[in-house]
């Protein structure tokens, strides 16, 4: 009982602040998202302590203090103006969505929809990832997105709803295979965030780090010849986005220089989030444990 009480209070404080951001008229919502940025950079210790564990692993003293402590400030703002984002989008028509963003290379998802291909959409928490799949979904086609189930069910339950709405179907990460497999039969195209830490998956390198990593994408295209298309959204400022729709795997094309193709193919996928971090490092989500399985020590310190 107490249980129940608990979720459903934390129901009515979630559409509590879903209301209030939403009457916000925009010009003071982007000061007020500022102000959270900064805010969320000077209390978040916890958080700030692992970003700054992970940039020193990744970059050592390749690049300055102050320059981590940028990319850092950067993240948080990527992160804020995302959350906005997901909430806005939950409301908003299928026009006021696309006018938010501009999308680069969309033909190469066009040639493989033409070509009635099988479509795995690959992508990081990088950027604007709560704008990347509504848009793509809005403007191709039905997207599968394999995703972890919130604690509260009834706010789990406003989410599935949300993202329904903008044609995406929610994939419950324990029974995510089968949900794969079924979407591909209800020709949906499927979408997978590759870039978080995984206890089981692949040895691979991340970022120039022995980690691992899911392995589930590279096991479906090579099962239904898929097409993986990575796709990386970076922001320009306030409800302002560009989507990057990179060079395409093509598993009937590629040409494999190892017998494990799986892992050839997982580490191909995990080297194409590392160059987009690498160009653009100040719109990823450095404030996670990411490298755990093999460098747990660094978040101790």
């Amino acid at each position: 009982m107490y249980r129940q009480i608990k979720d459903y209070f934390r129901l009515f404080l979630y559409n509590i602040f879903i209301f209030l951001f939403l009457i916000t008229p925009k010009l003071l919502m982007e000061k007020i998202l500022k102000f959270l940025t900064f805010w969320a950079y000077k209390v978040d210790k916890k958080h700030l302590k692992i970003a700054r564990a992970n940039l020193d692993l990744v970059y050592k003293d390749d690049i300055s203090q102050k320059r981590k402590e940028e990319i850092i400030y950067n993240s948080y703002r990527s992160l804020v103006f995302n959350m906005y984002e997901f909430i806005e989008n939950q409301r908003i028509s299928k026009d006021e969505l696309l006018k938010k963003a501009n999308i680069l290379n969309k033909e190469i998802i066009e040639k493989a929809f033409q070509d009635n291909r099988k479509i795995i959409y690959i992508t990081a928490h990088y950027g604007g990832w709560e704008i990347t799949l509504p848009y793509i979904a809005l403007m191709f086609g039905e997207i599968a997105v394999v995703n972890r189930r919130m604690n509260n069910p009834h706010i789990q339950k406003k989410y599935e709803i949300a993202r329904s709405k903008n044609k995406i179907t929610m994939l419950e990460k324990e029974s995510a295979a089968k949900g794969m497999l079924k979407a591909f039969k209800d020709n949906k195209s499927i979408a997978v965030v590759i870039d978080q830490h995984i206890g089981s998956g692949i040895e691979i390198e991340f970022l120039g780090q022995k980690d691992k990593a899911t392995d589930s994408t590279s096991r479906l295209a090579l099962k239904f010849d898929a097409v993986i298309i990575p796709i990386f959204t970076v922001n320009n400022g306030f409800r302002d986005w560009t989507i990057k729709v990179c060079e395409p795997i093509d598993i009937k094309t590629f040409e494999f220089k190892t017998d494990d193709k799986i892992r050839e193919l997982t580490q191909l996928q995990n080297d194409i989030v590392s160059k987009q971090i690498f160009e653009k490092p100040d719109y990823w989500l450095w404030q996670h444990k990411r490298f755990k399985e093999f460098h747990n020590d660094i978040y101790k310190k």
